[in-house]
């Protein structure tokens, strides 16, 4: 892959996670645009970064900021414990559409072990993980599993990843694990800077892996 022509856009920028994303892509030559409804300083004033501010609902701006771009990496979700609504299914069914319209194929995002997959087994930590946020943070919960069921549902005839996370660290770099839950080799912690590497890794793949699946991924 030529990546010198490649651009990828980064939903969740502003994010410790979304910021070293960035920095990965930066690094390995790739065109990189952000939207948001803030712009990090950093950001703005690096000629190298393609800057648009709008809100998960403005269809025009993220016409505009999705047109021309090669991959699509999103690392939105809730930022706490508790949200009034659940506005993320409707922005990826906004965001899918209009992928098609403009004819972008790849979207990578992040999710949590909250969404279930056909290959995970039994965990007793993941468990009580997934347990302690159905319990104490219902709506965050109830909102990645919508978000899960989403791009199931509606992102029909995209090349779209959806991998899984339990808790962020800012660790590392370390060895990154992918996988399944139960599967003996996947962990419940992942550094943000893997997470990184791992997204561009994926993004700068020639042949597109893990389309329409949702694989977990950890640092050992």
């Amino acid at each position: 892959m030529e990546r010198e022509t490649k651009s990828i856009l980064v939903f969740g920028a502003s994010s410790p996670t979304g910021q070293l994303i960035v920095e990965e892509a930066l690094t390995n030559n790739w065109n990189v645009k952000i939207y948001g409804r803030r712009t990090l300083p950093k950001h703005a004033e690096n000629p190298a970064i393609t800057t648009v501010e709008g809100t998960l609902e403005d269809v025009e701006k993220l016409r505009q900021v999705i047109r021309g771009t090669t991959v699509i990496v999103s690392v939105l979700g809730p930022s706490g414990t508790k949200i009034k609504n659940t506005p993320f299914p409707s922005f990826y069914k906004r965001v899918f559409e209009l992928m098609r319209e403009e004819k972008v194929k790849r979207i990578i995002a992040l999710s949590t072990f909250s969404v279930s997959h056909p290959n995970d087994r039994f965990s007793l930590v993941c468990r009580l993980l997934v347990g302690m946020l159905w319990l104490f943070g219902n709506s965050a919960w109830k909102n990645l599993v919508e978000v899960g069921k989403t791009f199931d549902e509606h992102a029909g005839g995209l090349e779209w990843t959806l991998f899984r996370v339990g808790f962020l660290k800012d660790q590392g770099p370390a060895k990154i694990v992918q996988g399944y839950v139960g599967d003996g080799k996947l962990g419940m912690g992942v550094n943000r800077v893997d997470v990184a590497r791992w997204v561009v890794g994926q993004a700068s793949r020639d042949k597109t892996e893990n389309v329409g699946d949702k694989p977990g991924i950890s640092s050992a």
